[in-house]
């Protein structure tokens, strides 16, 4: 359902002012009136009627702002009995404030929808690069989370995704090095050949040389910046009972079966972009057993390199041992909450994907 404009003037309901704010001028405006009528200086009069316009101007539309001018330039240039009135220079000063308030507001507004717009687009970006994960992938229960490290930005170079594919469900969670637009689009785009990878390539070292061959390509033809990325890729069996994993320069994830944390010991390839040989190293695949109600969690290095005020990383393994949560939602909301609580600072974005083997996965579920 499209959102209404709000009928004061413009933003969403979610970033509209609250309405007794936009009341204020209106309160001003006849506080100012009463004050006009019967205060015999015209002086703080005209003064207190001219802030009336200009506070409009911050909090209403043009339209608003224009009739409150209106109004108070009507008062001031009367002839009131009981008060002294204006000459026609001061009224001049007085429309001219007016006039400019009017502008102030015209200003507001249009910077205020291009505001809205350029939200629209970063949840629009932020959607492509980061998609909602469904609750559930098959045998699987899933939950993601990111946290830019730059204030107010809702995308970065993080990226993410759960998909099934004909090879068995199929995880990705990478981490393109540097900041800014191109980041993001190096980040869209490993995520598209993703998706495309995983129809056609029987093996994870297969993806893998396609999004290596991809992000060398498009740095050769100056679509993107010479760029490095660190991705780990998980392929689920159809039954879900096992689980294939592949690094390439990425953290290595852990595996939580009940209430013990196994750190699984990869031995990742290079990071995507190096360029250490003409054909990209493959790396080395490791097959794990997955067992219902076990899961494995996976998380960017901007996780476990959060320092708290001395300086030490966060153990994120040691804050684990002994937990038993119970939903992969549960588990992330810990993580980042615990994550917050003990770092004094944190550097580099955050992604944080868990994945459950839930019961009654398999062919038949």
């Amino acid at each position: 359902m499209a959102s209404r404009a709000s009928f004061f003037g413009g933003l969403r309901p979610a970033t509209a002012i609250p309405l007794w704010v936009r009341l204020l001028p209106l309160v001003a405006l006849f506080a100012a009136s009463f004050f006009q009528l019967f205060r015999p200086d015209p002086l703080h009069a005209g003064i207190a009627m001219a802030v009336v316009p200009i506070l409009s101007a911050f909090v209403l539309g043009p339209g608003w702002t224009a009739a409150i001018a209106a109004f108070g330039l009507a008062v001031v240039a009367a002839p009131i009995p009981v008060s002294r009135r204006f000459d026609g220079d001061d009224i001049v000063v007085v429309a001219i404030v007016f006039a400019t308030a009017i502008g102030i507001s015209w200003i507001r507004q249009r910077f205020e929808a291009g505001l809205v717009t350029l939200l629209s687009v970063s949840e629009a970006a932020q959607r492509a690069i980061l998609p909602e994960l469904p609750e559930r992938v098959g045998g699987l229960a899933c939950a993601g989370f990111y946290h830019s490290a730059q204030q107010g930005a809702s995308i970065g170079g993080d990226l993410f995704d759960v998909r099934r594919s004909p090879f068995g469900t199929r995880l990705i969670l990478g981490d393109v090095e540097g900041h800014g637009l191109d980041v993001v689009g190096a980040a869209a785009m490993l995520l598209a050949v993703f998706h495309e990878a995983i129809l056609d390539e029987p093996e994870l070292t297969g993806v893998a040389r396609r999004l290596e061959r991809r992000i060398l390509g498009d740095a050769d033809e100056g679509h993107i910046p010479e760029l490095f990325a660190s991705v780990l890729l998980a392929e689920f069996s159809e039954e879900c009972d096992e689980v294939r994993l592949l690094s390439c320069g990425h953290p290595s994830p852990l595996l939580l079966r009940g209430e013990t944390v196994e750190e699984v010991d990869l031995k990742p390839a290079p990071v995507l972009g190096l360029r250490l040989s003409d054909t990209p190293r493959a790396g080395t695949v490791a097959v794990l057993p997955f067992g219902i109600d076990e899961t494995l969690l996976a998380f960017s290095d901007g996780l476990v390199e959060a320092r708290d005020a001395d300086g030490e990383y966060y153990p994120l393994a040691e804050h684990l041992d002994g937990l038993v949560t119970p939903s992969p939602r549960s588990l992330v909301a810990f993580v980042w909450e615990d994550a917050s609580r003990f770092a004094a600072r944190m550097d580099d974005d955050v992604s944080i994907l868990a994945v459950t083997r839930v019961l009654g996965s398999g062919p038949a579920d």
